[in-house]
C-alpha cells in the first residue's frame, strides 16, 4: 500500500518563519537543558508545547513575540498547512513531557536521551526546514486519521 505524501488539506495555514524561529527557541532551550539539567528548561518548552497543541499557535507568547519581530522586520509570512504542523506540537508536547518525566524521577540518561532525540528533530526543522513528524504525518493521517 503506498501512502500519498501530498500535504493532507487542513482548513488552517500557519506561518512557515514562525514554525522555524520557535524551532530555534526551543532548540536552544533543549540545549540548555542538556547541558545544565535544569527542568525549568523543559518546563518552559511543555508550558509553549501546551498552549500550542491545546489553544492554537496565535496563543503561544513566544510565537506572538516571533510574529511581531517579523512584522516589524519586514518579513513577510509564507502561509503553509497547519495540519502537519499541529501534528509535529502533539510529538513535542509527547516528547516534553516524557523528558519532564523522566527528569522528575531521577532518570537523568533518559530524560537526555529523549531530550537529545527531540533536539535532533528540532534542529532539522530549525536549521534546514525538514520537519520530521511532517513525513509521519502523512501515515499517522492515513491508518488513524
Amino acid at each position: 500500500m503506498s501512502v500519498n505524501k501530498s500535504c493532507p488539506v487542513v482548513f488552517k495555514q500557519v506561518d512557515k518563519h514562525i514554525i522555524r524561529v520557535n524551532a530555534i527557541i526551543v532548540f536552544a532551550f533543549l540545549l540548555g537543558f542538556i547541558f545544565t539539567g535544569n527542568p525549568l528548561m523543559i518546563l518552559v518548552v511543555l508550558g509553549d508545547f501546551i498552549i500550542r497543541v491545546f489553544w492554537g499557535l496565535k496563543f503561544s507568547p513566544i510565537c506572538f513575540i516571533i510574529k511581531k519581530v517579523l512584522r516589524l522586520s519586514g518579513v513577510k509570512p509564507h502561509l503553509i498547512n497547519a495540519g502537519p504542523k499541529i501534528f509535529a506540537a502533539k510529538i513535542g508536547l509527547i516528547f516534553a513531557v516524557s523528558v519532564l518525566i523522566a527528569t522528575f524521577f531521577g532518570f537523568t540518561f533518559l530524560a537526555t536521551t529523549i531530550a537529545l532525540i527531540f533536539i535532533i528533530a528540532v534542529g532539522l526543522e530549525a536549521f534546514f526546514n525538514y520537519c520530521l513528524a511532517c513525513e509521519i504525518f502523512p501515515y499517522y493521517n492515513k491508518y488513524f486519521g
